[in-house]
């Protein structure tokens, strides 16, 4: 198993010059040394620690091998991944954080944490101020999944506030200025930057993390970059694969690494270019998370996602609806801190302000209900409402923002309330603050 990816390349031959050199090393090292005289354990970790002290795939499984024979262990034998087929102590935690249209994911397990993504610049002083009511003082990991905006400025804010032991990143460069601010960071900072590959696998605490994509790095792709995990811990697994298109998906399939996994986080928001039918039906979550904004302009999730999860049997969490999200795994089970919705709405029709399309939710009725009766007047929707309030009321989301708030610009008419009360009595009748503004 490796414990660390590729270290962060220089554009040039030199790393090809280093590792010829370091191969050479090895085989004299090994004839001065007297093959016979060392196991060949010991010969795989000498040549392992002259390469740079990564062990790359053929390596681990002569390694694996050898050590087996030292121990008295059969060659043949099958070595689980850490966290794989095993009942573990402890919980792992994967918390998806309301970020609005972006991914942000942290994982903790053993008082180790990891960040994947972290959402864009409007939310990144949220999830900084997140991770440190959780307790987090040190990253053990973080993943920009690849360079969008959505995804990196959080990241960068994270590594400002945070020390961090490695940082994973796709291996190609864009001209962005959170680019420029991601490289400045780990520049800086001096932090470990790894380029992964397909099948490089790494441990947090008790649980392990494999690479699952991208097969190649492409510098001509953004979202087809897109670092992708296959977390397990103990019997259970998560699937995190960033902004990964169809193009991506059907390489990930082609290759044949493991995709199946409880909770698969929809890639790109629920785009339709992304979860194709194949990619679904091999995945074969029990359980979907969409991470998007409500109300974006992009129409996520959208409505083939929607029915493709519906198929497949799975229960949905969406962020866009539900607001931060964590599932804990004990191991065996998982514990959701919010139930499966029924809401099936797409993007649009959330922004529209529809009603809920599967009939059994109703939602939206009855926080326009509660917006009346807390504000004493009619709502937007009945075109007597003037939001000019101490707070604004999202009937539909059923959040509450400073009338300053730029979610309050993006509302649709028929969902905006005025409210004049306090923030308590919002709260007593099931509003949550917005954690943009902090009302």
């Amino acid at each position: 198993m490796q414990t660390a990816g590729k270290q962060k390349k220089k554009r040039d031959n030199s790393s090809r010059i280093r590792s010829g050199a370091a191969a050479l090393c090895a085989a004299l090292l090994l004839l001065l040394s007297g093959c016979g005289a060392a196991s060949d354990g010991q010969a795989v970790r000498q040549q392992a620690a002259l390469s740079g002290g990564t062990l790359q795939d053929g390596q681990m499984s002569e390694l694996q091998m050898a050590e087996q024979q030292e121990n008295g262990g059969s060659p043949t034998e099958e070595m689980a991944e850490p966290g794989e087929g095993q009942t573990p102590d402890g919980t792992l935690s994967v918390t998806f954080l309301d970020v609005g249209q972006g991914n942000a994911v942290l994982v903790e397990q053993g008082g180790a944490y990891m960040l994947i993504d972290g959402g864009n610049r409007d939310y990144s002083s949220f999830v900084v101020s997140y991770l440190k009511e959780q307790g987090v003082e040190e990253l053990a990991y973080v993943i920009a999944s690849h360079y969008d905006a959505d995804h990196l400025n959080g990241v960068v804010g994270a590594l400002h506030a945070f020390s961090c032991g490695q940082v994973l990143a796709p291996d190609y460069v864009t001209d962005t200025r959170v680019y420029e601010s991601f490289e400045r960071v780990i520049k800086e900072q001096d932090i470990a930057l790894a380029y992964p590959a397909v099948g490089d696998t790494y441990t947090l605490g008790d649980a392990s993390f494999t690479v699952v994509c991208p097969k190649a790095y492409d510098p001509k792709e953004d979202n087809d970059n897109s670092v992708g995990i296959r977390l397990v811990y103990g019997d259970t697994s998560f699937l995190i694969c960033g902004d990964a298109g169809k193009a991506e998906e059907q390489a990930m399939l082609d290759s044949g690494v493991t995709l199946e996994s409880d909770v698969y986080l929809a890639s790109h928001h629920g785009s339709e270019g992304s979860s194709s039918e194949a990619f679904m039906r091999a995945v074969s979550p029990s359980a979907v998370v969409i991470s998007a904004g409500a109300g974006n302009s992009y129409g996520h999730p959208t409505r083939t996602v929607l029915d493709r999860v519906k198929a497949c049997g799975a229960a949905l969490y969406r962020t866009d609806l539900q607001g931060t999200i964590t599932v804990t795994s004990d191991g065996t089970s998982l514990s959701w801190s919010v139930d499966a919705t029924q809401d099936y709405r797409d993007g649009d029709e959330v922004a529209a302000g529809a009603a809920d399309t599967t009939g059994t939710s109703g939602a939206a009725d009855t926080a326009g209900s509660a917006a009346q009766a807390s504000s004493g007047g009619e709502t937007a929707a009945g075109g007597t409402a003037d939001v000019t309030g101490e707070y604004v009321l999202n009937t539909n989301t059923k959040k509450f923002h400073r009338s300053s708030c730029s979610s309050v610009a993006q509302m649709s008419p028929e969902n905006k309330a005025a409210f004049s009360g306090s923030r308590e009595e919002l709260i007593a009748a099931g509003y949550d603050p917005c954690k943009r503004c902090n009302p």
